[in-house]
This record gives C-alpha cells, structure tokens and sequence, in this order.
C-alpha cells in the first residue's frame, strides 16, 4: 500500500505529468481565447474558466507543483531557487481559487449626470414581487451557458427551463377561452413599406400579449389599433366628429344619434354629459378618451369612452380595426374606412406607404418565443443570442419571462410581477458621470480611447476622479476599470465601468515575486563559471 502511495506521488510530481497538465492548461485558454473573443467573456467563463474541469486542472496543476516540491525534500542549497519558483506558484494557484471563491466581478453603468450605486453581476435570477403584500421573492438561476431544465417549484410557481442567451421569435399561440368576445382580444400582423422604408408590426388587444400594445409610433405616423365594431362610425362623417364607445354593448355612436348636446365651457373647451339612472358622465372629448364623475374625478374603469376624430386630422394617424383601415383624407376632407383582406395590400394617403395585412386571429395570442442560440459579439458587442428567458408555470399555465420585459399575472386577486434580471449588490456611496471623452482613430469614428470624469458621492462629501486606462479608481476595497460606453443620443455618451473586488490578488502579487526571484536565484545566482579546461604545454 505504501509503495503504491509512492508511486502516485511520483507521478503527480514528475515532470511527464506536469507537461501534460500544462499542455491541457495551454489547450484551454487559446480555446478561452477565442471564445471570448468572438463568443462574449461571459460564455468564455461559463464554458471553460469557471467550469468545474478547468477548476480541477488548476487543482491537479498545484498538486503536481506541490509533489514536485515534495520529492525534493529535505532542502538541498543548489534546489533554494526551484523551492522559491514552486512556492511562488502554488501561491499564484491559491490565490486564484480565493479571488474565484471570494472575489466579486460585475459593472456598473453610468448615464450622464446620474448617480448610481447598483453593481451589476454576472448570475442571473428570477424576482418575483407580490404587488399587493410589496413580498419579494428571488429564484437564483444557475450560471449556465447552455439550454438547462430547472423544475423547481414553489407554491403556485414553478420555474421550469432556463435560457441564458436566446433569439426571439414571433409565434401565434391557440387560445382556449370561451364565451368572451372575440373583438376585444384580437391581434395582427402588418406590414409597412414604400420606396424608402419598410417595417412590419404587430398590435393586440389581447390581455396576454405581453410583447405588444395597441399603438405605434413610426416616424410622423401614428398608429391605432381599435375592436372592429369601432369601424362604422370612423367611416361616418358626422358635424360633431365625436364618437362614443360602449364596451358593454360593443357599439358606437355620435351624440348626435342620442340627442346629447355638446357644449362648450368659459375657456372653450368642449364638453358632454350622459346620465344613466342615478349615474352622471361627464366627457371633454377634446383633453381626455375617459369620463369624470361628479367631482370631476376619471372613472378609468368606465364602460364609455369618447373619441375625438378632429384631434387626428392634423398629422398623419392611422387606425386599424384587423381587418379594416380608417384615415383622414386631407385632400377630399372626410373620413374613410377602407378593408383590407390577408396578404393583400391598400394604398395610404402619406408618403407612398402601402399596408400589406399579413395575419390577423381573433383566437390566437402573439407571443414571442424564445429559442436557444450561441452568442456572439462584434467589437465587444452582443449582436446575437442577448435576450435571456426562462419558462415559469404558474397557476397551471406557462410563461415565457425574458430580461428585456416583465410581466404581471394575477392569482386569487393577488398580482404577482415576475423580472428576470441579473443580481446586484447596492454601494453605501453612489457615483455619477460628469464628462465622457472620447478620441478616436484620425479619419474614421472608430473609438481609439475613453474615459470618464466621475464624481463620488460619500458621507465625506463629494470626490471627483478621472478614470481612464491603467488608471482606474481604487476605493473602499473595490476597483473601478473603464470597460466601455454606451450612446445616449447624438452627441451624449453614458460609461460602463468594470468593478473588481479580489482578495486573492496580495497573494497572487507575492506569488509572482517569488517567481521572478526564484527564477533569477536558480537559472542565474546558481549558474557557475565553468573553468576553461588546463592546457598541457608540450614537452
């Protein structure tokens, strides 16, 4: 038994061992190399350098430097400077696995003029907030670089799969409920275009379409999206162009129709009143689609709402109704309701713009469905793969959660917000961005430096620092790097700054000295002059 032990401890200290360990050490890195490069670090990292393997190497590599100590012992005077080169290493090893174990690496972002105090970290989680109780509830998601199954559950909720880096992609999903009418709930696809730009949309009525509103906004052109029962009265032209919607009943109607005066206060602003039994609402078309009551407070939940078609006649505004198209012609004065069928085209009034419906479904809600991808990035940006998402269950349905937008569901009149976010850790001082600065290569707009001029907030007061690279800001224990920018608008630039907190690294510093003083000991103190060998004179 003792011989065998001997024999591991020869091989874990020999120098075939060492070579191999250091060949699959070099193997790893270019590998981490290039995936950091063209994948993101953070991959790189959950790939190969915060792995178990990669760590297990490290383990065995300080193993193997620690035997070869070991088997050279006692101390012999002409080994001193191979001793101090070991020792050197193995702390460099050690003081690693104390920066991986204990070390924190994030980042945090500064728009201009500011603060902030929120560094941001590379795991993910799930918050789940009870917005009735203010509860908060976080699910850690694991450091994962690919697809994983998670199915974990908790109450009414149980996280089923997540998604570290994803594409999104429109789907139509069937939808089951019954006795609900169709026209509140409905959903298209369009498609926008003329000689110059093109775009295609989606809007929804629907409760659960989550990634979609029911308006848009594209360059001067405002769009709407209305029930379908809302089409006739756009397409009438009535002297009081103000149409009044009854969500109960689903219809429209002008005041007109009903013998409801409107008439105007002091300062000219239109008004109308309608009463129903022992309720009154009052209307002013012209500010506001909801109706006040009595103390001329909005009754948001109110089955009316009013529509002044004259607001929407002096820029471009389209509304759309699925299946039917409504606009003011300026040239003929009116109002027109034209339809539209699937996958053909109509002509607006605006800019040559042609609109081509592309879906519509009374029954289906759009969703956008995650689906896994290998990112990738280009010039330190993500440009593939940036979404995360999870799959959650909740209530005996399934949710997509993504980190680009919440969303809110509700159980036994309880509601319920779910993010999907990345963890962080709140500063007792905030920073904030002053000035931004940035040169750039002569003749082209690629960045050639930049750096921040930030401004500290502590108890003590304020500090300002300027940090730029290899000059980074050392404060209480923490590192800040300058790791990038981001544009605000034309000329505004907002700063990333990379934050390091690493215990290890005192003992990775003395670990290189030993090093370097343990190399210059053994390869150069240690060398001996060789004396030229003795001449014989001949005889």
């Amino acid at each position: 038994m003792k011989n065998n032990f001997s024999t591991i401890e020869k091989f874990v200290g020999s120098l075939k061992f060492a070579i191999v360990l250091i060949s699959l050490f070099t193997v790893a890195m270019i590998v981490g190399t290039f995936f950091e490069s063209y994948y993101g670090t953070e991959f790189a990292n959950r790939t190969i350098y915060k792995t178990f393997p990669f760590m297990l190497l490290q383990v065995l590599m300080g193993l193997s430097i620690l035997y070869a100590a070991y088997l050279r012992l006692p101390p012999k005077k002409r080994l001193y400077g191979f001793y101090t080169i070991h020792s050197g290493l193995i702390l460099i090893v050690g003081g690693s696995f104390i920066t991986h174990f204990a070390g924190i690496d994030g980042n945090i972002t500064l728009p201009p003029l500011t603060p902030k105090r929120d560094i941001v970290l590379d795991s993910d989680q799930i918050r789940i907030t009870n917005l009735n109780t203010k509860e908060v509830i976080t699910y850690e998601l694991p450091d994962a670089a690919f697809e994983t199954d998670i199915d974990s559950s908790q109450d009414q909720i149980t996280i089923m799969k997540f998604l570290p880096y994803s594409e999104k992609k429109l789907s139509w999903i069937t939808e089951n409920a019954r006795n609900i009418n169709s026209s509140l709930r409905s959903s298209s696809e369009y498609f926008l275009s003329n000689g110059n730009v093109s775009q295609d949309f989606v809007l929804s009525l629907h409760p659960k379409a989550f990634d979609f509103k029911s308006n848009l906004q594209l360059g001067p052109l405002n769009i709407h999206y209305l029930p379908s029962p809302l089409a006739p009265c756009f397409g009438q032209n009535k002297p009081s162009k103000t149409i009044l919607w009854n969500s109960e009943l689903q219809n429209c109607f002008f005041p007109e129709d009903r013998g409801i005066e409107i008439k105007k206060t002091d300062s000219g602003k239109r008004f109308l009143v309608i009463k129903e039994g022992q309720t009154i609402y009052t209307f002013f078309p012209d500010v506001s689609p909801y109706p006040l009551d009595t103390s001329f407070n909005t009754i948001p939940d109110s089955k009316y709402r009013i529509f002044s078609k004259g607001i929407f006649e002096t820029s471009p505004n389209l509304f759309l109704f699925g299946k039917q198209v409504a606009y003011y012609d300026k040239d003929d004065k009116k109002w027109s309701v034209k339809p539209i069928k699937t996958k053909e085209s109509l002509d607006l009034p605006w800019m040559g713009f042609e609109l081509t419906l592309l879906n519509h479904h009374t029954d289906k809600v759009p969703a956008y469905i995650p689906q896994y991808t290998i990112p990738i990035q280009k010039d330190g940006k993500m440009i593939k793969g940036g979404t995360r998402a999870a799959l959650i269950s909740f209530n005996g349905h399934e949710y997509w959660i993504r980190d680009d937008q919440a969303i809110t569901l509700t159980y036994r009149d309880t509601k319920y917000k779910f993010e999907l976010e990345k963890k962080s850790i709140r500063l007792p001082y905030e920073l904030s961005l002053t000035k931004f600065k940035m040169d750039t290569d002569p003749g082209t707009n690629n960045p050639a430096s930049y750096e921040s001029f930030v401004q500290l907030f502590t108890d003590k007061g304020p500090q300002d620092h300027h940090i730029y690279m290899n000059n980074p800001l050392k404060f209480d224990g923490l590192t800040f790097y300058q790791a990038s920018y981001f544009q605000v608008n034309q000329d505004t630039y907002g700063s990333v700054l990379s934050v390091n907190i690493d215990p290890g690294r005192p003992i990775k510093y003395l670990g290189s000295l030993l090093l370097v003083l343990g190399s210059i000991w053994h390869f150069v103190l240690r060398r001996k002059k060789v004396k030229p060998p003795t001449q014989v004179a001949n005889a």
